[in-house]
């Protein structure tokens, strides 16, 4: 096992090894963004305007509305768009008389002539009224903007759409694996690998509260269904300084609220699910409701569609109520369970199944009088899982975290803050009965407490940068942590159609989660604070990306990475064990590029991606010196997908909408094994080794020496609607796998037994929508 050494220096550990350049440049970047404190507020005898733009029907905030103010004497323009809440701010107006407009695709737009003063400050609150007919979107480009951000994309409800899916709606899972850098192991266990990093290492939060295991067992769903969710944003890597607490990615998805002046629903079966989703006002305009029940049903239907059972199984419930105020100021609540179980492996007998519960309240408050957006959430996240037998799980684990995020956000000038804290109190616990080594039982409690800071700041018209900081400590024997952050978009000629972004930061993650080397068997995790000394899990990501976009629809962007990974917990080596809670320490690397080819326009949607990654560990155990002849090893971890390729087309003619989604990608490693031989047990007494032949236990090669076959699958779909009245009679026909090609799912090392992915799976869903 490597031995780290640390120093600790100016308030944060640089380890042994050279690291003084990375050092000096995050010292920097902290000098650099507290001297932006000393920046006087300019707003003396200046006008300012802000507020929140919301839907009108749900309260909805209304992200990336474009905010247009107009002076009627000379003609110039101010412009900005909304962020997350659907607040903005403009502000170092000259006093005179403005004419304000407002727009978002598919609302009718809002129109107002302002006569604002010296030293005026005018909170101008706007739902807007959505509109039959889409609208065509004002854009602007003298200011901030939407605009491409490093490592993310802005997911809607309707994207989640594009990718066929068994069932009467899309999901997130479904859409998400059509993603560029983002690696499934196959259509079953619920795991995502996002750009090197494995399925602990990200943060997925439903309207602020972390999720532990938001993907269903059955792949192509997830607890986030297209008709829940308002919007998501996915960061593949360089994320912002808000998100603390872990080192690969961040899924950020806030839930829809239910519609605030009408009672209405929807009902949907395919051969793999059931849903019902129903929402209303509790009290008309000023508060809602939404509820939502799922369970799958391929167990019932596999033995007809597939011609064997397949033994998966899961559920979900879902409640949120929201309530409004004042100038379109919001409070919620929501509550979540999920249960998953299964078999992964049809020849034994482990099961396993998981459990979330998950609740949580956000309010986001801009006060009349205050020019600072208030935004505060607090929720519990659980979760058990277990595997072995039905009856007595061998292993079984459970985590439980509180958290407490306050974020709030104001602007100096034409300078924005992002600033807060955050209490996270994490209870761990698990317990193997397994003895492959390891601590067998373990019971932790975890606080952490933080702040953290993020400015965005316009230089010129062109440039916007954001450095940003986490400030943490946690009790568990580890230091003050500093996480300086970085991020930049370029605008070289001042318009969206062109933009360059790049990121650098550095991430940290106190606690991790253990799996076991199988991939069937990995589904399991037993979450444990980093197990050597000091040692929290360390990424540091650089990501640089340009975006290109034309008056015709058609949008290129490419970006590329580099994460270089530190601390990482890796199961100890072993030929024979398949699950151990021995760990050892890895270094390593992940890099890549992402490129993506998009076309909009009228009814087509067109879209291909394809992502190259690279992801190499290197660790250091005395099994490999016994076995290898050297004590250190470099491998490729079990995620580490080289190229992945995705086709994707979406046409509406008439009453009729047709999706294609073609995915390749090239094979998974694995360990390959090279021999056999018998184990003979010595415990109890002297074996007869001419009689007795012993245990047979498999010898296999070094770590992932091998990999699996290519993946390819398509999947098509065709719905057409019908409307009665208030209500829609959606019909949904598809298939998975086409052309049923026969994918593997994994190889078993141990019985020299592979199992494949589905084979293919015709599908018919009806969706029934009322009011």
């Amino acid at each position: 096992m490597t031995k780290l050494k640390y120093i600790l220096s100016t308030g944060y550990c640089n380890q042994q090894r050279g690291r003084t350049a990375k050092s000096g440049i995050f010292f920097i970047l902290i000098i650099f963004y507290l001297t932006l404190w000393g920046i006087p507020n300019v707003k003396a005898q200046q006008a300012s305007i802000q507020g929140i733009i919301t839907d009108s029907a749900s309260g909805q905030p209304l992200e990336g509305a474009n905010i247009l103010l107009k002076n009627l004497s000379d003609e110039t323009l101010h412009g900005i768009a909304t962020d997350g809440n659907g607040f903005y701010q403009i502000g170092n107006i000259h006093p005179d008389t403005y004419l304000l407009r407002i727009t978002f695709v598919g609302h009718m737009p809002y129109e107002d002539t302002l006569s604002l003063k010296e030293n005026d400050r005018q909170n101008i609150n706007i739902s807007l009224q959505p509109d039959t007919e889409e609208l065509e979107e004002v854009v602007v480009s003298l200011e901030q903007t939407t605009q491409v951000e490093a490592g993310r994309q802005q997911l809607s409800a309707s994207d989640l759409g594009r990718v066929p899916t068994p069932a009467g709606s899309g999901d997130l899972a479904s859409y998400i694996q059509t993603l560029p850098g983002v690696v499934s192991t196959g259509d079953r266990g619920g795991q995502l690998f996002i750009r090197g990093g494995t399925p602990t290492q990200n943060m997925v939060l439903v309207d602020g509260t972390l999720i532990y295991k938001p993907f269903h067992i059955l792949g192509f769903f997830s607890v986030f269904p297209e008709k829940l969710v308002s919007g998501a944003d996915f960061y593949a890597g360089g994320f912002g300084s808000q998100y603390a607490g872990r080192i690969s990615s961040v899924i950020d998805v806030k839930m829809k609220d239910g519609d605030r002046n009408n009672t209405k629903g929807s009902a949907s079966l395919s051969p793999l699910l059931g849903e019902i989703v129903v929402e209303g006002p509790l009290k008309k305009g000023k508060s809602s409701w939404i509820a939502s029940t799922r369970r799958s049903l391929i167990e019932q239907t596999s033995p007809t569609l597939l011609g064997e059972e397949q033994p998966l199984h899961f559920e979900s419930q879902y409640l949120k109520m929201s309530f409004f105020g004042e100038g379109n100021s919001r409070c919620s609540m929501m509550g979540m369970h999920t249960y998953d179980r299964g078999k992964l492996d049809p020849v034994e007998d482990d099961i396993f199944n998981w459990r979330n519960m998950v609740f949580g309240g956000r309010c986001v408050v801009l006060p009349e009088e205050s020019d600072l957006l208030f935004d505060m959430n607090a929720g519990i996240s659980h979760i058990a899982n277990g595997a072995g037998s039905a009856e007595n799980p061998e292993r079984f684990a459970k985590a439980t975290r509180f958290n407490l995020d306050i974020k709030l956000t104001q602007y100096s000038g034409s300078i924005r803050f992002d600033y807060g804290g955050f209490l996270h109190v994490n209870s761990l616990n698990y317990d193997m009965s397994e003895q492959f080594g390891g601590p067998q039982t373990g019971s932790e409690l975890f606080p952490s407490l933080g702040t953290f800071v993020q400015s965005t700041i316009p230089i010129g018209n062109n440039v916007e940068a954001k450095p940003g900081l986490v400030l943490s400590y946690h009790r568990h024997n580890y230091p003050v942590s500093l996480e300086p952050r970085f991020r930049l978009s370029w605008q070289p000629w001042g318009n969206e159609e062109q933009s360059f972004h790049a990121a650098v930061g550095r991430y940290l993650q106190p606690i991790t989660g253990v799996t076991g080397r199988r991939d069937a068997g990995s589904i399991f995790t037993a979450w444990m604070p980093s197990p050597v000394g000091n040692a929290q899990m360390e990424a540091i990501h650089f990501l640089a990306g340009w975006n290109q976009s034309w008056q015709n629809g058609l949008n290129i962007s490419a970006e590329a990475y580099y994460k270089k990974l530190d601390r990482l917990p890796v199961s100890v080596w072993s030929n024979f064990a398949r699950f151990t809670t021995d760990l050892a320490m890895a270094d390593g690397v992940s890099y890549g590029s992402d490129l993506r080819l998009e076309y909009a326009r009228n009814s087509l949607h067109a879209f291909i991606g394809y992502g190259y990654s690279h992801t190499e560990y290197e660790t250091r155990q005395e099994q490999f010196e016994y076995w290898f002849g050297t004590s250190s090893q470099k491998y490729h971890p079990s995620h580490d997908r080289r190229h992945q390729l995705t086709a994707q087309l979406n046409l509406d003619i008439n009453s009729f909408s047709a999706a294609i989604n073609w995915q390749f990608g090239s094979g998974l490693p694995f360990s390959s094994p090279m021999g056999f031989d018998e184990l003979l047990r010595f415990e109890e007494k002297l074996p007869d080794v001419k009689r007795e032949h012993g245990t047979t236990r498999v010898i296999i090669e070094k770590p992932n020496n091998a990999r699996m076959p290519s993946f390819h699958r398509l999947d098509l779909s065709l719905k057409r609607s019908f409307h009665f009245q208030n209500n829609q009679l959606t019909l949904r026909g598809g298939a998975i796998n086409t052309y049923n090609q026969t994918n593997l799912f994994y190889y078993d090392v141990y019985n020299h037994q592979q199992f494949n992915q589905l084979p293919f799976l015709p599908y018919l869903a009806v969706n029934y929508e009322f009011q």
